[in-house]
């Protein structure tokens, strides 16, 4: 079993385990769960990429054994390491036993029967003409030549930018789309590549010219920006107001969520380092922290960030922190292309936890129902959520 686990806690994460491999996973957990726990691989990257991937914040309403101490040289990495694992498998026991006894409200078997898949590789390109291209039903390699760049499409969910000749040529503008349901990643002229959220739009220039390098972003997107530090790298947001944000950078890694119906846009950054401006106020971000801009209050303030849980979704996960409902129920809308609709005040809700962006909605539901914090009904691609 020590062999497998790694194995079964992979499957675990990417939806693929079967309800035995569940149940194995679960028992080994209560097995050990007072017992020293040692982890189970040698290689150390392995280790990094489960534990930045795992269940690290479970809802309040769910009760986790503590974990126990682990015995390895590294000893605060590798504590972390086992904690994270060990709030994994405390989540999957208590899914197993919930099913087992059945939670007050039956698994929505309506759902499952007209089941609603993830959402995958979309997004449409607006060229400079204003000719608008599908990218998923368009072959790979040469889409169009804008300016004095060729646009190409390299394989499915990846866009790439290149400069064909470097003589003088007018500025033109792209706009990359995505739908609800849709992800894209794209590589700009200058190397700097960006992944794209659901619902979410990039306009950039096919190649840049002059001193900066500018581009317009609705909704949310990781950028990992090529340093120039002669040229720096300039990112606007709407704010619901007549000022933007704008995030300036020389070369660095940083998330952006500016979606419109959202209460804030919050940058959050992994690496370098960023300057925010909105109108007077400004704010310098070090790795970790995240720069907050309440647009009702037009307050921009910065915060310890958590920078696992901002490109969670990057890396195909939902974390939620004891997140409100309401926000929960708009990430799931657009990246399953629902509406929702409540009835009843769920406003005072709030679930922690992580699932996988690759399983269907019913799962994702079903899990969220276990916590005994919502309930679900569905009518077509519509959700109705209920306290």
């Amino acid at each position: 079993m020590k062999d497998n686990i790694h194995q079964l806690i992979e499957k675990y994460l990417d939806g693929s385990i079967t309800p035995a491999e569940e149940a194995a996973l679960m028992a080994w957990y209560q097995e050990h769960n007072q017992t020293d726990i040692e982890w189970v691989s040698d290689n150390a990257d392995e280790e990094e990429q489960v534990r930045l991937r795992m269940l690290t914040r479970l809802g309040r309403q769910i009760n986790i054994p503590a974990a126990p101490p682990v015995r390895r040289k590294r000893m605060a990495y590798y504590l972390s390491a086992a904690a994270a694992v060990l709030l994994l498998l405390g989540f999957a026991g208590y899914y197993y036993f919930a099913q087992v006894h059945a939670p007050a409200h039956p698994a929505n078997t309506t759902l499952a029967s007209k089941d609603i898949g993830p959402g995958g590789n979309k997004a449409v390109l607006t060229l400079a003409n204003g000719d608008k291209v599908v990218l998923e039903d368009v072959q790979n390699g040469v889409i169009s030549r804008q300016g004095n760049a060729s646009v190409n499409k390299t394989d499915s969910g990846r866009l790439s930018y290149q400069v064909t000749d470097n003589g003088a040529s007018a500025v033109v503008y792209n706009t990359l789309t995505t739908p609800y349901g849709g992800q894209y990643q794209i590589t700009l002229q200058d190397g700097t590549k960006v992944w794209l959220n659901a619902g979410s739009s990039l306009r950039f220039p096919a190649s840049f010219a002059g001193n900066e390098r500018n581009v317009t972003l609705t909704g949310e997107a990781y950028f990992e920006v090529a340093k120039d530090k002669a040229r720096p790298f300039l990112v606007t947001t709407a704010t619901g107001s007549e000022t933007p944000m704008t995030v300036k950078v020389l070369g660095t890694h940083f998330n952006i969520n500016a979606y419109p119906d959202e209460q804030q846009n919050t940058v959050t950054l992994l690496e370098g380092a960023v300057k925010v401006d909105y109108g007077p106020s400004n704010a310098l971000l070090a790795p970790g922290k995240e720069a907050i801009l309440n647009k009702t209050t037009g307050r921009l303030h910065t915060a310890d960030g958590d920078t696992e849980s901002a490109i969670a979704w990057k890396n195909g996960y939902f974390i939620f922190d004891n997140e409100k409902v309401e926000s929960i129920m708009r990430q799931i809308s657009r990246w399953y292309d629902v509406e929702i609709t409540y009835q009843g005040d769920v406003s005072r809700k709030a679930i922690g936890g992580s699932l996988s962006r690759s399983k269907n909605v019913s799962e994702v539901l079903n899990m969220l129902e276990l916590t005994g914090t919502v309930h679900f009904k569905t009518n077509g691609r519509r959700i109705i959520v209920m306290p």
